[in-house]
Order: structure tokens, then sequence, then C-alpha cells
């Protein structure tokens, strides 16, 4: 996994390199294509040789080897970049310790095989002598010296991964590994398998003829269909005839009181500023005298539920809650009954597999006895037999890869309970293809720092930055970010919880054993790296941290990935190969030229904040993002450089001023740029039109208070049309623009699917206008009508 997402990184940055005018000229093409050459063909060993199974021991040290190498060239390359738009901006630390890393990886490698074989120069190209240690500070011609000796390495690499092809020989019905066409159905729901009794009995609990408030837990190890069968009774047709109020919050281990009211409220009321009394105020208003079905999903303490429970009154008419749980003392504590969920037995456990494996096709009958057998080795476990299911749904259905699934399962060695579930996981976590396992660990680590939904389009982005994603040449890194996201949810490894009105995904999530799966695999591999108050090395690449002071007399120089938990004020201009900072200062982080994801939040900021010229030296910048925090009340001016940084994709913030471009002939096309929210009083000039011709989601706004910037609603509207590939589109007015009528100002591009507008003058014919754009699906209109003081609709279909 490490390997191949070494490797992706590194193949990325060189093109973003080659294709940029200055820096293409800093090195020496040939060299960087042989680099280039080597690196693709390394990569083409990892994606088959590693597809069904972790290999054997040889070969994970190869691919240990290929990961150091590969991470060592791209520190190179970028630190080069660095001094090239910054003389002055470091010492080049993180290129003499990269390569002693490597070089510390290849001589441990060496003495290893040495000592098994007595060939020390199988590494070495039939040289006896080793690169010597790095100097104390490696710079300028002395480290191009250094990346030459890595391609002459990597052509030994090439060759051994040709010598453990025919050794091992790969499996003949084993396919490629390139991302495969995800399945129309990704079946967001588990199958009601095996829960027949257990779904009467509870249903039996739910319409009894008791009165009173009466509470169910249901109480079973991670993983055993708890959810499943809680969400199972939620929609049964009986349940919903029954109960004139049916909610539905999730806990987790991360409670909090507040988000657990909101959830339950749903949009029954505006809560953003409502403390936990009032929002406890609003649900018991709303639940009173009403007959209502709560349920509270994976609730981990006795406390989370002795905050909430005050706000559910017994209206003496039948209500329920149910709660579900892993800790038996919680049952006991909540529930008014206890209700646990077993395993389920051999018939119950082979049913579910078969409808994961092969939805609505009968098993082959050669792939019965091993299917049993993979069956036999999940223990009755729901999720393990749904991910192990859905894992295989797409992989070869040939006996030999089964059984190769089957031993793997098997030698995964035994432990405590939430291990045996791991370890029973870790097989479907194995047998991913290599593009999804570093995409799969990020979302484990995501989840970490955020309790609630993951937001799609944030972990496109993030992965986008990474460089975890190879291109095929012709479809966008976000359309393959969005196949490898419906790939690992049809494999049922994270699920998609909320979809938009056109029925894109938007938010998913990932179920804390697998979560937990992501954690243990992600720090074993060196992936990434939470920094709790245990040592830190400072070579860690990818951080997860908290506030704690403790850590910061660490120095972190080959960090590319800086997640936190919350803001801090500290100083990452020094880290000159990071390149993805969340919630970053907005102060201190600009000075990283190679950064391409940067999430700025400071909530100190008030008024209105202009972006430096400097902002333009980042210059493999792909995302520009405004956290929520001090949005709102934060103008945010961009500089006009930024109409040159070639790389840019997304701008997303609540108020961004954006200049017009300079007017020069040779005007810098911005083929990737594709997301720009809110942009402030934008006029979509012919030019900015020809620069951005590719966007595909577009938020404006228009304040009649700050006609400064443009006195023609008209003029910056005119050449919306032009834009051919926009996809999603907002329009708001507020103040003094309101006079405008839509006719006057806007032409629709045809390729629409969404529209949103916010108070223009608006007249029914109008809607003939829109109603012709081929590809719209979802309208939704805030006007101001000649017929009535003002008007809100909703349109949505297909």
């Amino acid at each position: 996994m490490a390997a191949y997402a070494a490797l992706a990184s590194l193949l990325n940055t060189i093109h973003h390199m080659m294709t940029h005018p200055r820096l293409s000229t800093s090195f020496h093409n040939n060299q960087i294509r042989a680099l280039e050459e080597k690196a693709a063909l390394l990569l083409n060993f990892i994606e088959t040789y590693n597809y069904g199974g972790g290999g054997c021991e040889e070969a994970q040290d190869l691919e240990s080897l290929i990961a150091s190498a590969a991470h060592t060239a791209e520190d190179m390359i970028e630190s080069y970049i660095a001094n090239q738009l910054l003389p002055l901006s470091g010492d080049d630390e993180e290129t003499t310790l990269s390569i002693s890393l490597y070089l510390q990886k290849k001589r441990a490698i060496e003495e290893k095989n040495a000592a098994a074989v007595g060939d020390v120069d199988q590494f070495h190209g039939g040289s006896n002598q080793a690169i010597e240690e790095p100097a104390p500070h490696v710079a300028g011609d002395e480290c191009m010296n250094y990346l030459r000796q890595i391609i002459k390495d990597m052509v030994a690499m090439i060759e051994k991964a040709n010598e453990l092809k025919e050794k091992q020989r790969l499996r003949e019905d084993q396919p490629p590994t390139h991302s495969t066409p995800p399945l129309t159905q990704t079946g967001d729901e588990t199958a009601m398998v095996g829960f027949g009794d257990e779904l009467i009995q509870l249903l039996e609990e739910l319409t009894g003829h008791q009165s009173n408030l009466h509470i169910i837990s249901i109480v079973g190890m991670g993983g055993m269909g708890k959810t499943t069968l809680a969400k199972n009774v939620y929609t049964n047709k009986l349940i919903i005839h029954r109960f004139d109020i049916r909610a539905w919050a999730t806990v987790s281990q991360q409670y909090n009181a507040k988000q657990i009211l909101q959830q339950l409220l749903s949009d029954k009321a505006n809560s953003s500023d409502k403390d936990v009394d009032k929002l406890g105020e609003q649900l018991h208003k709303t639940l009173f005298g009403r007959r209502y079905l709560i349920i509270l999903d994976d609730i981990w303490s006795v406390e989370a539920w002795d905050e909430v429970r005050r706000f559910f009154p017994d209206n003496g008419n039948g209500s329920r809650i149910v709660l579900t749980t892993r800790l038996s003392e919680v049952a006991n504590n909540c529930g008014s009954s206890c209700f646990a969920k077993n395993l389920l037995d051999e018939n119950e456990s082979w049913e579910l597999f078969c409808k994961k494996a092969f939805q609505n096709e009968d098993c082959p009958t050669e792939l019965e006895k091993v299917g049993r057998e993979i069956v036999r080795l999940c223990k009755g476990l729901a999720l393990s037999i749904v991910v192990i299911g859905g894992s295989l749904l797409k992989s070869p259905r040939s006996v030999g890869y089964w059984k190769s699934v089957a031993k793997d399962i098997e030698s995964s060695p035994n432990s405590k309970e939430k291990e045996e579930s791991l370890d029973v996981l870790f097989s479907s976590y194995n047998h991913l293809p290599p593009h999804l396992k570093p995409c799969f660990l990020h979302i484990g680590v995501l989840k970490l720092i955020n309790y609630e939904k993951l937001q799609i389009s944030s972990i496109i982005q993030l992965w986008v930055a990474e460089g975890f994603l190879k291109s095929n040449g012709g479809q966008v890194l976000e359309g393959i970010a969005e196949d490898y996201l419906k790939e690992l949810i049809d494999r049922n490894m994270i699920l998609v919880v909320k979809r938009s009105r056109n029925g894109k995904m938007k938010c998913c999530d990932i179920h804390d054993l697998l979560r937990d799966l992501c954690l243990k695999v992600a720090e074993q591999q060196g992936f990434f790296h939470v920094i709790t108050r245990c040592p830190v090395l400072g070579t860690e690449r990818r951080l997860v941290y908290d506030n704690d002071p403790w850590w910061r007399t660490t120095r972190f120089p080959l960090a590319r990935s800086i997640l936190k938990y919350r803001f801090d004020e500290e100083d990452t201009s020094k880290n000159r190969l990071l390149r993805i900072l969340d919630k970053g200062s907005v102060k201190k982080s600009l000075g990283c030229v190679n950064l391409r994801y940067l999430a700025l939040w400071n909530p100190n900021e008030l008024g209105r904040l202009e972006l430096p010229s400097s902002l333009s030296l980042v210059w493999n910048l792909h995302s520009l993002i405004f956290h929520k925090s001090f949005i709102d009340h934060l103008r945010v001016v961009a500089p006009i450089e930024i109409w040159k940084m070639r790389n840019l994709r997304h701008i997303k913030c609540n108020q961004i001023y954006v200049p017009q471009p300079d007017g020069q002939d040779d005007l810098l096309i911005l083929e990737n740029f594709l997301t720009l929210g809110n942009a402030l009083n934008f006029r979509l000039s012919e030019d900015v039109c020809k620069i951005i011709p590719n966007i595909k989601i577009l938020h404006l706004l228009y304040d009649g208070k700050l006609r400064g910037y443009d006195d023609s609603l008209k003029g910056c509207l005119c050449n919306l049309d032009r834009l051919h590939k926009l996809e999603s589109l907002k329009v708001r007015c507020d103040s003094g623009w309101w006079d405008y009528k839509l006719n006057e100002i806007l032409t629709f591009p045809s390729s629409l699917n969404k529209l949103t507008l916010n108070c223009f003058q608006f007249d029914w014919e109008d809607l003939t206008t829109i109603g012709s754009l081929p590809l719209l699906e979802v309208l939704q209109i805030v006007v101001i009508s000649r017929f009535w003081k003002s008007l809100f609709f909703m349109i949505c279909g297909t």
C-alpha cells in the first residue's frame, strides 16, 4: 500500500512540475523522464503483484524499499522546487534526512538478504560499494547526484520485481487492478438476513399493550447487526403506521448532547444558536402528547443517556425508545428491557454471505465448499460477512482466488474479541486493490477527527491533493476519486449516509470497527501517525494532532499532511514539503510553497482579509478553503495573481472578492478550475469565461451596498452561457439589486443540472426558459414577485 501511494504521488508531482513553465526548466529533463519511466514500471508491478493478498516477505521488503526510494526522490524534487521559488527559505534539512532514511532502509534490507542467501550485491547492481552517508547538508548538484543513484537503484528493483514474478507467478485468473466501473446499485442498507425471530420479538415489544414509556436496549458486540435490526424496525410499515413521530440519532463514543438533540429535531427547528436546555425544551414540546419512537444508535455510556433522557415525556400512550450499544452495563442501566443480539448461525450466515457475494444469483457449485469455509471463519459476525461478501462480489469467481481469501482469514492470529473482528476484517482490507488501500485508510483517519458525517467533496479534494490517484489520461482526477469511493461503497467498506436532492453522494460514514482497523493499519505501516503522548521520531510524513503543546518541540521536516482536531496558531512556514494543512493559520501557512490543500481557520480575523500576492508562489495549490468558524464575519480579497495559479481547482469561502484579470493577450487557461464559491460581485467577463472553461460549480453573491466593485449586474452575468460545463449555479442578490428582472440579466448554459436563484424579480414566463434546460434536476428559487411580496419554492426532479 505504501509503495503504491508513494509511486502514484511521485508520478503526479513529476507531471505537475513538467507542465509548469518555470519549473520544467529547473531539472535535467532526461533525468526526470528516466525517473518517471522507472516509477511507472514499479507501479505496474505493485498493481499486479499485490492484488489478492500481502505477498511473500521478500516482496514486502521490496515494496518497503520502493516506497522509501519514491519518497526520497519526491522529497528531493520538491525541496529543489522550494529553493527555486524561495531561495532563502531553508537549509535542505528535509533532503538530508530523507536520503539518510532511504540509505538506512536499503542497508537493512541488504543485510537481511545477505544473512539469508549470502548475496550482498542484489541491490547494488553488481557493485560491492554502497552509497556513502550524505553530508550534513545536501543541496544543489550533490542532491541531483543522489537522485541519479536512486534511479539506478530503481533499475535493480525492477529486475528484482521481475524475478519475483517468475518465482511466484500471478494466478492466471487474477484480473488487473485498475478501477472498474461501479455497480448500479450500491446497497446502502444491509440485507435483513438471520433476524426473522429477533425482528418479530422486537416488533412485539414496540407494539405491545404497555402504555407507559418503554425503553428497549439492543446489546451486542460491534458488527453483530444491532444497527441493521434497529433500522429495519424503524422503516417497518407497521411501525410507520403506529407512531406519530419517529426520530433517529447516532451517539457514538465522542457524544455531544447538543448534536444528539439536533439530530432528533432534524429540520423542525433552527437550532444552531440554541443551547442544550432550549433544544431539549423544543424536543419535549414536539413529543408531548404524541406517540413517538426514538432510536439512539451506538450509545457508549450511561452519561450520554442521562444528559438527554429528561427531554422524553411519558405520554402514557405506548411511546418507545430503542438504544443500541456494545456495552452490557449501558444496556442494564438505560433500558427497561434488554434485548441481546446474537451471532448468526451457520445457515443465516451463509444466506447473508450469498446475498452480498452473489446478489440475485445462485452460488456456483464449485465455490460452495470454499465459500462455506470463508463463512465459517467469520464466526457469525454479520459485519465481517457483509464486508467480506461485498469484497468478493467484484473479485474473481475462481476456486484458487477464494481459497487464498480463506487462507488469509485463517492466518490472522487469535486475540481478544475486538481484535478477532479486526483480524477478520483485515482480510477484506488486504484483498483491496492497491489503488483503494490508501483511500480507505485515509477515510478512517478523517473519521477520527470528524465525529459527524464525512463530506464527499472534502474527501475527494484531499485525495487529489495527497496524490493517491493515478491519472488515466482522460478522466479528471475528481471523477477518478468518485469512482474509487463507489468501489469502496460496493465493497461495503463505507456507507452513503446522505445524498443530495438529485441523488448524488453527499456524505459518507465508516463503521467504528472499520475505522479502528484503518487506524491500526495506518500506524503499523507508517501511513499516518496520530500524535499522542507517545514518543515521536520527527520523520513522520502524515500527522494528526490536537492542541497539546508538548509535541511542538519536535520538528517534522518531512511532514506532507497535517490534520488537526481544532485550530491553533502553530507556525508551519518551515515545513517546506507540506502539501495538506487543515485548520491552519492565515498568517503562518502561506510560506509553504508546495501546499496543495489549504484550509484556513482563524476566528480572530474580522472584517476584511487581503491575501498577499505571494500566494501565487504556492505553485501547486489545488484547494483554498475557508472554514466556517470564521468566514461568516470575514470578507476575503484575493490578489490578481490568483489568475496565474495554473493548478488551482477549488475555492470555497463565504465571501471572496476576486478581481478581474489584467486583460493581457496571453491569458493563462485554468483547465482544472472546477469550483468557485462564493464570489462577491463577480464579473463574468469574456476573459474570465475563457480562463475557467471547465468550471462545474459556481456560487455568486451580489451586494448592492458594494457597487463600487461593479455597478451593472447585467454586465456581471451576461456571459454565463459561455460556461458550457457548468453543472451547479447559485446566484444570490442582497439589498439594492432586487429591482433586476431575471430575463434581463441571465442566460443559462444547457449543461446545468442544479440551479438556485435568490431574490430576483420573477415572472411566471421565466419558468419556460428554465424548464427548457435539458439536464436540470434541482431548482430552488426565492424570488420577488409582482403578485406576492416574496415567494419560495423548490422543484426536484429527474
